[in-house]
């Protein structure tokens, strides 16, 4: 792949009143393979591994003048098995993985950036690394019925990154902010009416890790601790549909409600306005939500 920008242009203040060009052009190419080796042991168990690389361009920050930032680099070592009890009516999966990011774009909220007082948002990269496992199981003991559930463990953390801004901090060797683990319950059941179509109930239960705090968190806005609410705290969310189709697959109905138990977090605290104003603010989850859908297939 191959991306080309040119005539980026800024307009700068200048001593006496006046304003001048800055121009930044650039181009950035890659290669990026993957390779996939698998083999079935027997026809219901397959083991595999795979290595791929990922790439993303490099650009500018049009909100800081004479910004730029390098191509982002990933590679993806992953090796699993998968497997069928059909005599159970079961399936499993499982995999772990390890991934090396080399200049990772992300937004950083940094102060004192080319002698400005104000705080503001800058493109910032990092070097990461993690590994980690996921696992993926169904079972199905009744034709109507159908169970599922997985579970995911990862430990991310930095190889290299110093903040920008006034007091940069050494992150290397924390915690990029993911949580250590993931995981979900979910269960169907679908009656057959016949000619009249089916009709299914589903639920999802899904749970999320607090988040893993380093010495930025504060800083960015996803760690930090109040006497009124917590940032990064643990989540988990209940979600119920029941669908009906037509015995052709033609026509659908829905009605759904997700966040059944109406669970709010604090997912980040914006810090934007902190220093300037006093006023920071944050953003919350959604709340209870219900709805109806209508299908039509043509």
């Amino acid at each position: 792949a191959a991306y080309t920008f040119e005539d980026v242009v800024f307009r700068v203040d200048t001593p006496d009143g006046g304003q001048r060009a800055v121009t930044r052009d650039d181009s950035w190419d890659d290669l990026s393979p993957r390779f996939v080796l698998d083999y079935a042991i027997s026809p219901d168990l397959m083991v595999f591994g795979s290595v791929a690389k990922g790439y993303k361009a490099g650009g500018y920050n049009s909100v800081e003048v004479g910004s730029d930032f390098d191509n982002e680099d990933v590679w993806n070592f992953e090796a699993g098995v998968k497997s069928l009890y059909s005599h159970v009516g079961v399936m499993l999966n499982a995999s772990a993985f390890y991934y090396v990011y080399s200049d990772k774009q992300s937004i950083a909220l940094v102060n004192d950036v080319d002698g400005s007082d104000l705080p503001q948002y800058v493109i910032d990269t990092s070097d990461e690394e993690a590994w980690g496992v996921d696992v993926e199981a169904r079972w199905q003991p009744y034709d109507h019925v159908m169970l599922y559930a997985n579970l995911a463990f990862i430990d991310a953390t930095y190889q290299d990154k110093v903040t920008r801004g006034l007091d940069p901090v050494d992150l290397s060797g924390e915690p990029t902010g993911e949580p250590y683990l993931s995981a979900a319950l979910g269960a169907s059941y679908i009656w057959t009416l016949g000619a009249y179509g089916d009709l299914d109930l589903s639920g999802r239960y899904a749970y999320r890790g607090e988040s893993r705090c380093n010495e930025d968190s504060q800083r960015q806005g996803t760690c930090q601790v109040s006497p009124n609410f917590e940032v990064g705290e643990d989540q988990q969310r209940l979600d119920v549909r029941l669908a009906w189709s037509s015995d052709d697959d033609r026509y659908g109905l829905a009605a759904y409600v997700t966040n059944v138990l109406d669970d709010q977090y604090v997912t980040g605290v914006n810090n934007l306005t902190t220093d300037t104003f006093g006023t920071p603010f944050a953003s919350i989850s959604e709340p209870r939500q219900w709805g109806v859908e209508a299908t039509i297939a043509f």
